[in-house]
């Protein structure tokens, strides 16, 4: 006792520093600690070494508690600035005694991150790996991925996707997940709104009717999540586990309610347009009438009072019929309406049974059958109140007014009145995907709807007539449609209706991944994919997916006043998560005013099918990259730099802002002065840029890619131009006449040669012959190397030296061409040239390399 008397002082911090590792007790043993309930930030811990393995010997209710020493940053509470501590039942903890060795106020100042091996099981017992979920924080994985570890890795703490159910049930069979709510790598859709439909109000004639389209589109997607895509389920309903069979017959009756909806506005506006078209002939038969009775009976009595007397009478007779007519078309609607229900439901489970994909087909005809509906019940209740009225009908026929002219289907869009939308502000489509965007609008006209929903009625029609199937009375009245035939989902299928398959769009000849442009009051822009990342299916013949690295823009169409919307649809569905955004010419006096000028890739996604032959893409160096943002405080020094280790040097205006990036290179030959080299690679990976300024900020710059071009044949030494015209002069190099690619030097503002500026000397261009002549011409060699590979191509230009000025100068030319072709033959012989004068002194700096040429 003595001697540990005088070892120790009993004052903190200088018996020693005594640290342990433990782990935090079950959340019974807590209490109400850890939910809510606690004082301070303490847990119970049983510490390795120091605490028994066995609850027995010492039970989880009676560890010692450890105080959780809060960081800096956290804050203690005081002037409202506190976080939250995140320890966890079962966390492996480290931490010191406050007391040393007499071990029995341990405190808590680190924890170990956990890793996808470490199981989330209940708790059996010390030491063991266990849950940190609690019954205050429970995750049954439906909503976000149970996932319990924190690791350097992309597969931690896992987020949900902003990617609709489909599409998260396709990626889980792909890795092997299979959904699994436990599997802390599954894929979960952020919400089950994500790819859903949404139609904003719109005046347009047809809104009713591409209201119900959507609908259509949104009930397919919904039931494919609950079927799995399984044809035939309508009908072994009854089989179903679970809730399916409830969630099942919830959609179809929330569907019906909201297809109803829009074909309500059907019918009221189909028994408008009908009395609209039907008045003037009534009128018009009635006037028709008096004219013939009067002339008749004037002919026979010769007295006008009696002719005109007839023929009054003649036309009251009818003004009984007409004007019950007339009252009886508001109860026609309703009297249609009401059956709306019924006939909408036995739609929508006829493409439950058998449509496994959406297509837009089958929205169209789910738009013809309730189109046959509506016209059968309005001819149903009409015709009896015509009989007396043929006299002055003159033909006219309600029905084949419905079934033949699509005036009669759609509303009345008020285009004149103050709720029109002005074409400069009209975004081109009202229609908008959840997770996604703007959608494009286009579809098959009311017209074109209108005649399959004739000829599928005609179908029905006649079958009925073959076979008197009684039974099959109903179906005949809507007409046949492929969404009523089982086979709709098996590849190849077609059918007098025309080619509306809906089964896997992979199996059908899916067209791959198209580039929409719509909207910016402009039409004519056109464009194509560019991928990379490409990777063979599993099933290798059904082609390739990639991620979407750029926009080739074949078209930039006019009159764009605000940038158009760009939509990339993956026709076999398997895309996702990609965006883009075009940009269009604001500039009246530019030659692409209101022209689309670049469209560049906002996020690139994955998984988009390519649907043809995989083009070889390289950076676009007459353009450079596409200046998203031009940013501001840069300087001409200032430099750029990519992923693919290109460099590019930066012209700016006088407020630093970037206005031309122009890719360079700082390669030189073995003497350190002659030879500079852009090397063209095919862009493979999603290009990244980093400007390296010290003044400089929000420079955003996005690739802009061109296809490569066709390789020459052999190596081209020299390139003399004989057709130029003297209007393409652009000045004079050594005395003679310069024709070719020239820009503008970032700091003097002099033309050289060359289409971008680099740092390996390169020759000033003059405007007149004899400020060119200003020294003796250098001999200047041109080679440019392709080499024979498709996946890079190589240009080397070969600097002469600078000759120094000598006294009346006489001009010499000394031109060598020399030709070799792909298949070996011989090259033509040229006049021997002159030998090339040995280097001189370089001259003073004269703002750039003097007469000869510049950097």
């Amino acid at each position: 006792m003595l001697e540990e008397s005088l070892l120790k002082t009993n004052f903190i911090g200088r018996d020693g520093f005594r640290w342990w590792i433990g782990q935090i007790a079950p959340e019974i043993a807590q209490g109400k600690q850890i939910n809510g309930g606690g004082w301070g930030n303490r847990f119970r811990v049983r510490i390795l070494g120091y605490h028994p393995y066995s609850v027995i010997d010492l039970p989880d209710d009676k560890l010692p508690w450890a105080q959780a020493l809060l960081g800096c940053t956290d804050g203690s509470g005081a002037q409202n600035r506190a976080t939250s501590v995140k320890i966890s039942p079962g966390d492996s903890v480290f931490g010191f005694f406050l007391d040393g060795d007499n071990a029995q106020q341990p405190v808590i100042i680190g924890i170990f991150g956990r890793t996808n091996m470490v199981p989330s099981t209940d708790y059996k017992g010390p030491f063991e790996a266990f849950t940190g979920y609690t019954g205050a924080v429970k995750n049954d994985g439906a909503n976000i991925p149970r996932n319990e570890s924190n690791e350097s890795n992309t597969t931690s703490q896992k987020h949900v996707r902003s990617i609709d159910n489909a599409t998260a049930k396709k990626l889980n069979k792909s890795n092997g997940t299979g959904g699994d709510p436990a599997n802390p790598n599954a894929e979960i859709s952020a919400s089950s709104a994500i790819g859903q439909k949404v139609t904003a109000a719109d005046s347009g004639k047809d809104s009713a009717v591409k209201t119900i389209k959507n609908d259509v589109d949104n009930f397919v997607k919904k039931i494919q999540d609950i079927t799995d895509g399984v044809t035939g389920f309508m009908s072994n309903v009854d089989q179903a586990i679970g809730n399916v069979k409830q969630n099942l017959y919830r959609e179809i009756s929330n569907m019906t309610a909201s297809i109803q909806k829009g074909a309500t506005r059907m019918v009221q506006d189909m028994t408008k347009n009908l009395s609209a078209a039907m008045v003037p002939v009534l009128n018009g038969g009635l006037q028709v009438l008096y004219d013939g009775v009067y002339n008749t009976v004037l002919a026979a009595t010769g007295s006008d009072p009696i002719a005109t007397k007839a023929g009054t009478v003649a036309q009251a007779l009818l003004i009984g019929p007409v004007k019950k007519l007339s009252d009886a078309i508001p109860c026609i609607a309703n009297n249609v309406i009401n059956g709306l229900s019924g006939m909408i439901d036995g739609v929508l489970k006829n493409v439950v049974d058998n449509v496994t994909n959406f297509a837009s087909c089958i929205a169209d005809q789910v738009v013809g059958s309730i189109i046959n509906h509506i016209i059968g019940g309005v001819t149903k209740f009409i015709q009896p109140l015509l009989g007396g009225l043929d006299k002055i009908l003159m033909g006219f026929s309600p029905l084949n007014f419905l079934k033949n002219t699509a005036d009669a289907i759609l509303g009345i869009a008020d285009s004149l009145s103050c709720n029109a939308i002005a074409p400069e502000f009209n975004l081109g489509s009202n229609e908008w995907i959840i997770g996604k965007g703007s959608s494009d609008k286009v579809g098959r006209p009311v017209s074109d709807i209108l005649e399959t929903a004739n000829q599928a009625l005609s179908i029905g029609t006649a079958a009925l007539d073959t076979v008197q199937d009684i039974a099959g009375a109903a179906e005949s009245a809507l007409g046949v449609f492929d969404f009523m035939n089982p086979s709709v989902s098996v590849p190849g299928f077609k059918s007098a209706l025309g080619s509306c398959y809906t089964g896997l769009p992979e199996l059908g000849g899916c067209g791959g991944t198209k580039i929409k442009i719509f909207g910016g009051n402009g039409e004519g822009g056109t464009a194509n994919a560019i991928f990379g990342g490409i990777k063979a299916l599993a099933n290798a013949d059904r082609g390739l997916t990639g991620s979407l690295l750029g926009v080739d823009l074949v078209n930039g169409g006019g009159g764009y006043t605000f940038p158009p919307f760009v939509e990339i649809v993956d026709e076999c569905d398997r895309g996702y998560g990609a965006s883009a955004r075009a940009i269009i010419d604001y500039d009246p006096d530019s030659p692409t005013f209101q022209n689309i000028t670049d469209i560049y890739v906002v996020t690139e996604g994955e998984n988009y099918t390519i649907g043809g032959e995989v083009e070889d893409y390289i950076p676009d160096d007459q353009k450079g990259p596409v200046i998203v943002r031009s940013g501001s405080g840069y300087n001409p020094d200032d430099v750029v730099r990519d992923s693919e280790g290109n460099e590019y040097s930066v012209q700016v205006d006088t407020s630093g802002r970037v206005y031309n990036v122009i890719r360079t290179t700082s390669e030189v030959d073995d003497t350190g002065t002659g030879t500079g080299t852009l090397t063209y690679k095919s862009v493979e990976n999603t290009v990244e840029y980093n400007a390296v300024s010290a003044t400089g900020a929000g420079l955003r710059l996005r690739p802009r890619l061109i296809k490569r071009p066709t390789e020459l044949q052999g190596e081209v030494k020299q390139v003399i131009d004989c057709i130029s015209k003297e209007d393409d002069l652009v000045g004079y190099v050594n005395g003679e006449p310069y024709y070719g690619p020239f820009h503008i030097h970032p700091t003097n503002g002099r033309k050289m040669v060359g289409a971008t500026h680099r740092k390996a000397p390169h020759q000033y261009i003059y405007d007149t012959q004899s400020e060119s002549l200003g020294s003796l011409p250098s001999n200047i060699s041109t080679t440019t190397q392709i080499n024979r590979q498709t996946s890079t191509t190589t240009v080397e230009v070969e600097q002469a030296s600078v000759q120094e000025p000598t006294p009346a100068p006489t001009p010499i030319t000394n031109i060598q061409s020399s030709t070799s072709g792909s298949g070996g033959g011989g090259g033509s012989s040229s006049p021997t040239p002159s030998p090339t004068p040995s280097p001189p002194t370089p001259p003073p700096n004269q703002g750039g390399g003097g007469y000869g040429g510049g950097y």
